[in-house]
């Protein structure tokens, strides 16, 4: 059993499927459930740039490690 999944907003009566040549001819099940209204993700305000003076610090080192020193 292959099942296909997809997350859209509706714009009209009319839905397009694709990808799914394979399961033309084959008994499926559609189910169309609503969203519940999610709110809008905050997005960070960033306040202040920075920049620091390294000297050649991250030669031979990850940049990850550094981060968390």
């Amino acid at each position: 059993m292959k099942a296909i999944t997809f997350h859209t907003r509706l714009e009209s009566n009319i839905i397009k499927l694709f990808n799914i040549g394979n399961l033309i001819g084959k008994e499926v099940i559609v189910s169309i459930i609503e969203v519940p209204n999610q709110q809008e993700k905050k997005k960070k305000k960033w306040e202040f740039l920075g920049a620091v003076k390294l000297d050649k610090q991250l030669d031979q080192i990850n940049i990850r490690d550094f981060a968390h020193e």
